[in-house]
């Protein structure tokens, strides 16, 4: 990373750029999801070194590792497509998941997101033809039974068939068990727009939305929003859903945490700016978007909150 001074070109260490960036960012933001605890369980020394740059009263969401919520080893990362042992095995997430993360951040932490890739929507794709959403189900409501209580959780899904009318089950076991939906635009579902409309929708005390990619948008794709420094296709829908959402959280008092990323719409602090404007056009006036998000200096509001967050979403490394 390079910039300009006095004519000279300075270069910033790329890795300790990322290592530190975590300080600067929670300075202005009271939380984050940790994209990086999908890939491997982090160890001790990265769980220290993040929570070390985070004050009291942050909170630190982590997606599960995928070693809990992937049914099949993926052939497409070089596994064999064997069945996973540790697939939604409650004792095991536990003790080498849970546990260390809590022990080192103990009230910073926020939600665990457990986060499934497709099962269905293309049974070849997906390895998994021997399964089925009602089996799928049954096996999230054992897992989400033994796991440890008194902590936050949200559930990722990506098939849309759990969404649709006409298939009640994973969101009556959600909402047994207090269990958040994570309202997603994403690829594979369908928008925001759509999901809120959804009778029981809202499955628990928070609300836990993650605004990642357009429907139908591949992964490659989303490379032509590089170097995320402007807004490049608005999703007018999923702003609007979201500020309906803030609206209603404030009014009701409940806790709710939107997580932007900038392949949504090519650059995050646009779209959480945006979708502030929303809100305060609902409110009628200028209503606690200081408390919301800490001022940048163009975006004042003198309002007082009653207590709902939007938050950017990072991904670290």
């Amino acid at each position: 990373m390079k910039f300009g001074k006095g004519g000279k070109m300075l270069t910033l260490n790329k890795s300790k750029f990322n290592a530190n960036s975590l300080e600067s960012f929670s300075k202005v933001f009271p939380t984050v999801c940790y994209d990086g605890a999908y890939y491997q369980v982090p160890n001790t020394k990265t769980l220290e070194t993040l929570e070390s740059q985070v004050p009291d009263d942050f909170k630190m969401t982590f997606k599960c590792t995928e070693k809990f919520t992937q049914r099949r080893h993926d052939v497409k990362k070089g596994g064999d497509g064997s069945l996973n042992s540790s697939y939604l095995r409650p004792e095991r997430f536990g003790e080498e998941y849970l546990a260390p993360i809590q022990d080192i951040f103990k009230s910073k932490l926020g939600t665990i997101i457990f986060e499934f890739s497709p099962f269905f929507f293309d049974k070849s794709w997906g390895q998994n033809h021997d399964y089925d959403p009602e089996q799928f189900v049954i096996d999230l409501d054992k897992f989400l039974g033994g796991i440890p209580k008194g902590i936050n959780y949200g559930v990722e899904v990506r098939d849309d068939i759990f969404i649709y009318p006409g298939y009640e089950g994973y969101l009556n076991c959600l909402k047994s068990h207090n269990v958040s939906h994570v309202i997603n635009e994403q690829t594979h579902m369908p928008p925001i727009s759509e999901q809120v409309k959804r009778k029981g929708i809202i499955t628990s005390d928070r609300i836990v939305i993650r605004a990642l990619t357009r429907r139908g948008m591949t992964h490659a794709a989303v490379k032509q929003y590089e170097p995320y420094e402007k807004t490049l296709e608005p999703l007018p829908d999923m702003r609007s859903s979201i500020a309906q959402l803030i609206y209603e959280a404030v009014e009701n008092g409940w806790e709710m945490q939107t997580y932007v990323n900038n392949r949504a719409e090519g650059n995050a602090p646009n779209t959480i700016h945006a979708i502030l404007d929303l809100y305060d056009e609902l409110c009628g006036e200028l209503h606690s978007t200081s408390q919301i998000l800490p001022p940048f200096p163009e975006y004042q509001s003198p309002h007082p909150s009653k207590g709902a967050m939007i938050e950017i979403h990072l991904l670290l490394p």
